[in-house]
């Protein structure tokens, strides 16, 4: 085992780092550490075993902690330990969060690029079996990623009893995980039901659907390709073409779609993908919710993701002239009676008004609000309100509430970076130049 968890470490150009292990006192894990303990002079490896408490076994998590302190005294290595909070739900998928978390503060804590984790080659069957039966695609036949990321995974060509065989042949202990006997967990019940099935019909079913990882993941590869070319000629800026993508074949579609889904959706099936290809084809513009805070946004022949943002409630009060801070700009207002030689254009961070009363005061900037209204630069006569002038500009329904205002009261003077009112354009030699910056351009 040794020289494949090297082979990995040189196929990876892993050498010369801080280590993150996540360590769980358990078989595997504590194989993967007693491998690394070895090479890690050569490699000049820093170990730092991480040990997360999720507490849900509470009468082993001493036993653990202690065994961990332990084992890092006898490989010369590093640990760090943490703990779930008391009150948290105690699921699977949440407890996976959690402990990912934990693995992200660690790697920033020690300085590490590098998370080793101890899935083996059983893992990464039960991950494929849980995952058909779920209902899964191309990706999902692929199983658990060798590297994603800041986290590798040096044995997912080892099996459970060849770590077992090297425990024993170095006199290594380790500690059982109660829960993992527990079949009201998923998992334990493929491990324990179900794949002894398996073995009856194919005693060799391990190394057998091992191959059909491997060829899914050279054909993913394929897919990959086919599909990146595609993207390339389709998404700009994050936004798909609408009707560059319809006339795209269904197969390519639903690639690029469920590609292009990934980071909004994560728990899509081949339905779901297929239920939003119907809704683009038959939709010009509209939008249709794929999570709490995220929709698929069909406008002005573009698919995007529109994210809901809760809007900022604060704004600031300007009772006289000067410099104000709001969110991540500066704004200033001041007298101006010089000539002005050349009024800047629409989209500039600056602007001349005039006030229609001898005291402007005071002013607010701040994000839209309902009833809000607007005189847009050019409109002869009257008002609208400002939604409808968003709604006219086209503004993109995602943009509309990141635009700041100069108000006062409900009436807009300036849209900062867009429009001036009319009521307010300069007629007069008595003037305001209003400006802003962000303020990390300052």
């Amino acid at each position: 085992m040794k020289n494949i968890v090297e082979d990995f470490l040189k196929k990876y150009k892993i050498k010369d780092e801080n280590i993150i292990v996540g360590f769980s006192a358990g078989p595997d894990s504590t194989a993967l550490a007693l491998v690394l303990s070895e090479l890690k002079n050569e490699y000049n490896l820093n170990l730092i075993l991480a040990y997360f408490n999720h507490n849900w076994r509470i009468n082993e998590v001493e036993k653990e902690i202690e065994f961990t302190k332990n084992f890092a005294s006898k490989i010369k290595s590093s640990y760090f330990i943490d703990e779930a909070p008391a009150n948290c739900k105690k699921t699977e998928e949440i407890a996976r969060n959690l402990r990912y978390d934990f693995f992200n503060s660690c790697a920033k804590k020690f300085n590490s690029k590098t998370v080793m984790l101890a899935h083996n080659k059983n893992d990464n069957i039960e991950t494929l079996i849980y995952r058909i039966i779920k209902g899964t695609s191309l990706k999902g036949l692929c199983a658990i990623p060798e590297n994603r990321d800041i986290y590798f995974r040096p044995l997912l060509n080892v099996t459970k009893d060849k770590i077992i065989d090297f425990l024993n042949k170095n006199n290594q202990n380790y500690l059982i995980d109660s829960s993992n006997l527990d079949i009201k967990y998923k998992r334990n019940l493929i491990r324990k039901k179900i794949l002894p099935l398996f073995n009856e019909i194919n005693p060799n079913y391990i190394n057998s659907i091992n191959n059909l990882i491997k060829n899914s993941l050279a054909t993913k590869k394929i897919v990959d390709n086919l599909v990146n070319i595609e993207k390339q000629k389709i998404i700009k800026n994050n936004k798909i073409t609408r009707n560059k993508y319809l006339a795209i074949n269904p197969e390519l579609r639903y690639e690029i779609l469920n590609d292009f889904l990934y980071e909004y959706l994560k728990n899509r099936d081949y339905k779901t993908i297929l239920k939003l290809d119907s809704f683009i084809i038959n939709n010009e513009k509209s939008k249709c919710s794929i999570s709490s805070d995220n929709f698929l946004t069909i406008s002005n022949n573009e698919i995007y993701i529109y994210t809901k943002k809760t809007k900022n409630n604060g704004e600031v009060v300007i009772k006289d002239f000067g410099e104000y801070n709001f969110l991540d700009i500066i704004f200033k207002i001041e007298e101006y009676n010089m000539h002005i030689n050349k009024f800047p254009k629409s989209n500039e961070n600056f602007c001349f008004i005039s006030p229609e009363e001898e005291n402007i005061f005071p002013l607010t900037l701040r994000n839209r609000k309902n009833g809000d209204i607007f005189s847009p630069f050019g409109l002869k006569e009257g008002k609208m309100k400002l939604k409808d002038y968003f709604i006219n500009e086209k503004i993109p329904q995602n943009k509309k509430d990141e635009y700041i205002l100069l108000c006062k009261e409900k009436e807009v003077l300036w849209i900062l970076g867009q429009k001036i009112s009319e009521k307010y354009k300069v007629k007069s030699n008595k003037c305001y130049k209003l400006s802003y910056f962000k303020k990390d351009k300052l």
